[in-house]
């Protein structure tokens, strides 16, 4: 699967972060669900934590900062 990559994992948690944060900061009613508005930014930091997890596993923790390479044209 060529489109399930970590720039795709991160874009997914990007999404779910500002469905939980988004919702949370707007007022959404989380309680619903049976998650208060605590939770649910307790729940976007894990994901947050997360992914910052992940860019120290693939890039190195130096990586984090260096410049990104060039894009590549196809």
């Amino acid at each position: 699967m060529k489109f399930l990559n970590t720039n795709a994992l991160h874009n997914l948690l990007n999404t779910l972060i500002a469905i939980i944060c988004g919702g949370a900061l707007v007022g959404f009613d989380w309680t619903m669900f049976g998650v208060t508005d605590r939770t649910a930014l307790q729940i976007s930091g894990a994901i947050a934590v997360a992914k910052i997890i992940i860019n120290a596993v693939r890039d190195g923790p130096l990586g984090m900062v260096a410049p990104s390479p060039p894009v590549e044209e196809k």
